[in-house]
């Protein structure tokens, strides 16, 4: 079975800066290639004048919505964050219960702030 791999927004614009390591992970790993539409809202939101290279990337990938069945994952996450007295970034939920619905790993930069989220079942890749 092929791994199933989400770009998070750090990943896909460190792609679109033409970043060797991430290039480099992304040519040697078998893998269908997703993200998410918070991916997609994060990135397209400071895209400047790379736009053509985002456009051309967002076309490679395929695009996970945040849908009803992410969004109650999202809702039972944030209560169970909530109820411990944490806070985690609304957007980073969202992100991380897409994920965790149609069952992706999530390749990212940014760890510390989804390391908290890996007990509700997100595949963070190390």
């Amino acid at each position: 079975m092929v791994r199933q791999i989400c770009l998070d927004s750090d990943a896909l614009i460190e792609l679109v800066l033409n970043d060797e390591k991430t290039k480099e992970f992304i040519e040697q790993t078998e893998a269908e290639w997703h993200t998410t539409t918070i991916n997609i809202f994060e990135i397209w939101s400071e895209r400047n004048e790379k736009k053509q290279n985002i456009e051309n990337l967002m076309n490679g990938l395929k695009k996970q919505e945040f849908d009803e069945i992410a969004a109650l994952k999202a809702g039972e996450i944030r209560r169970r964050v909530k109820e411990k007295g944490e806070f985690i970034e609304i957007r980073d939920i969202f992100i991380a219960s897409t994920c965790i619905v149609n069952e992706l790993e999530l390749f990212t930069y940014n760890k510390k702030h989804f390391e908290r989220l890996k007990p509700f079942g997100l595949k963070l890749i190390e």
